[in-house]
C-alpha cells in the first residue's frame, strides 16, 4: 500500500490512501518504498508549498488479506516559525477478491503532523470496490484536518494499460464538508488528476496533472489548488 502512488493520482490513498487489493501470499511479507515528488499534493492541494518533498513508507502484508503500514512525507504549510515539518500516516485494513474481476479494500488511517503546536491530526475510515480497471471508493472523517468537522470523500478512478507497459490513470474526487470551515465560503470542492507512469524493476516514474476547482481566493489566498504537473520517482523493495 503506497501512498506515493495515491498522491500522484490525486487521491490519498486514493484517499491520500491507495485502495488496490493486495495479493494474498503464503505468509507475512515486508516491503518498503522511498521517493521524491516535485510537489506533494493531497486531494488536489499542495502540502509542500509547491516545493519538492521526500517521502517513504513501510508495509506489512500478513498474507491473508490483512495489512498494516506507515508512510511519511515532508510538508510545508507556510506557517512561518511555528512550522509543521512532516506528516506521518498509520494505516491498517483488509483487502480481498470476490471474483477474478471484482475486489475490495476496507481500512483505517490516522494522519499525524509533527513540528507545530497546531492540532492537525485526524483519522479516516475508507473502503473501495474495484471492477476490472474501475475503482469506486469512499473515505470518511469524523473531524477533518485542523478540526474542521465531518468530511466525506467519494471518488472514482480508472486505469488503462498502454503500449510499452505504460499506465494511464484518471481520478476524480468530491471533497464534502459538513461546515464551511476548511474553505472560506464553500462546503465542497472537486479534485482531479490524470497520470502516466512506468515501472523499471523496483523504480517507478510518474507524471501527473493534478488540480481542483478551487479559486486562489478560496485556497487560503495561495496558488496551491491550481492545476499543475507533478513529477515523481519511487523505489520499492
Amino acid at each position: 500500500m503506497n501512498k506515493i502512488a495515491a498522491v500522484l493520482t490525486g487521491g490519498a490513498l486514493a484517499l491520500g490512501v491507495a485502495t488496490a487489493a493486495q495479493a494474498q501470499e503464503a505468509g507475512p511479507s515486508f516491503s518498503a518504498n522511498v521517493g521524491v515528488v516535485s510537489d506533494y499534493k493531497f486531494r488536489g492541494i499542495s502540502q509542500s508549498d509547491g516545493s519538492p518533498a521526500v517521502q517513504g513508507g513501510l508495509d506489512l502484508d500478513f498474507g491473508n488479506g490483512f495489512y498494516l503500514g506507515t508512510w511519511a512525507s515532508q510538508v510545508d504549510f507556510a506557517y512561518g516559525d511555528d512550522e509543521t515539518k512532516f506528516e506521518q500516516d498509520f494505516y491498517g485494513g483488509y483487502s480481498g477478491a470476490i471474483s477474478d474481476t471484482v475486489s475490495y479494500d476496507v481500512g483505517y488511517i490516522y494522519y499525524a503532523y509533527h513540528g507545530s503546536d497546531w492540532d492537525e491530526d485526524y483519522q479516516e475510515v475508507y473502503g473501495s470496490v474495484s471492477i476490472n480497471d474501475l475503482t469506486l471508493g469512499l473515505a470518511y472523517s469524523d473531524d477533518y484536518w485542523a478540526a474542521t468537522g465531518a468530511f466525506y470523500y467519494p471518488y472514482a478512478e480508472y486505469s488503462f494499460a498502454l503500449p510499452a507497459d505504460v499506465s494511464l490513470d484518471f481520478h476524480v474526487g468530491a471533497n464534502m464538508f459538513d461546515e464551511e470551515a476548511f474553505l472560506f465560503e464553500s462546503d465542497s470542492y472537486i479534485d482531479y488528476s490524470v497520470s502516466v507512469g512506468k515501472d523499471f524493476g523496483g523504480l517507478s516514474l510518474s507524471a501527473s496533472l493534478v488540480g481542483t476547482d478551487i479559486s486562489d481566493e478560496e485556497c487560503f489566498g495561495l496558488d496551491w489548488c491550481e492545476p499543475s504537473v507533478i513529477a515523481g520517482a519511487t523505489y520499492s523493495w
